[in-house]
This record gives structure tokens, sequence and C-alpha cells, in this order.
């Protein structure tokens, strides 16, 4: 058993490893990174906020999004505005670059969905898959940015 485990902790490494360099592919031409590309959907689909409220949202950043969210900054996509209930804190928003990018990112990312689909045409497997993943992250923080993303996740 000890050796299946093994095997399975490396298929997942693999499949994630495998998944970022083909959706970093894929977001090539864009010149923006797997990372990035979520950092702007996120803004895109709630609205802008302070670092710390996105840095709950992300799933691909563990632990401050600062360094991140800068770099989508410094590429123009986005930018911060002064929190008018706090001035002490600053929101990230989509600049109008980063707002024009979203619909070719949204593209991007159904492309790369459907490439995975193609690979496991059954959705009961997907949807077994999501159980057992889901079942494993429960009570971690990966599982809560997870709930906060995907409603439907609980269900």
């Amino acid at each position: 058993m000890d050796e299946q485990i093994e095997l399975l902790r490396f298929l997942l490494k693999s499949c994630e490893r495998e998944g970022l360099a083909n959706f970093n592919n894929l977001l090539k031409e864009l010149k923006i990174t797997a990372n990035q590309a979520e950092v702007l959907t996120v803004l895109d689909t709630y609205g802008p906020m302070s670092i710390k409220d996105l840095g709950q949202l992300l799933i691909c950043e563990r632990q401050s999004p600062s360094r991140l969210v800068s770099s989508v900054i410094n590429k123009g996509l986005a930018q911060t505005i002064p929190y008018q209930k706090d001035k002490r804190v600053n929101l990230v928003q989509l600049s109008s670059a980063g707002q024009q990018l979203v619909p070719i990112l949204r593209q991007k990312n159904a492309e790369f969905n459907a490439s995975i689909q193609q690979r496991i045409q059954n959705p009961e497997q997907i949807t077994e898959l999501i159980k057992i993943l889901s079942s494993y992250l429960k009570n971690t923080e990966s599982y809560t940015k997870l709930t906060r993303r995907f409603e439907n996740l609980e269900n």
C-alpha cells in the first residue's frame, strides 16, 4: 500500500506540473503566466479588493500574493487605488489593458479545460475525482479558498 500511496503522490504532482506547463504554454503569446492569469480572472470576477482579500481567493499563491500582484501591476494589467473607507488600504483592480485581456484569458482557460475533458471523457470519473480530492483537502487552507471560489464544491 505504501508504494501505491507514493505513486498517487507523484501522479498528483505530475498532473499539476504537466497542467501548469501546458497552461503556461497556452498563455505564452500573451506574455503572462497561469498564476498571473488567475489574479486577473479573480479580479474580474470579484472586483477591486485588497491584496489580503485577493490572497484568500488565489489557489496559486500560498503565502503573500504581493510579489505576484506586483508583477501584474508592472505589466500594466492591474493598478492600485485608495480604498475610500480606509485610506491606509489600497485596493487592486484591473486596468483597462487587464479588462481587455480577460476575455482572451477566459477563452484560453476554456481551451485548457477542454483539453482536460478530452483526456477524462467520462463525467462520472470527473465527479468522482472531485469528491476524492475534496475529501483529501478538507480542513485545509486550500480547501477553504476553493470553497470561496466554487460554491458547488460542498454540495
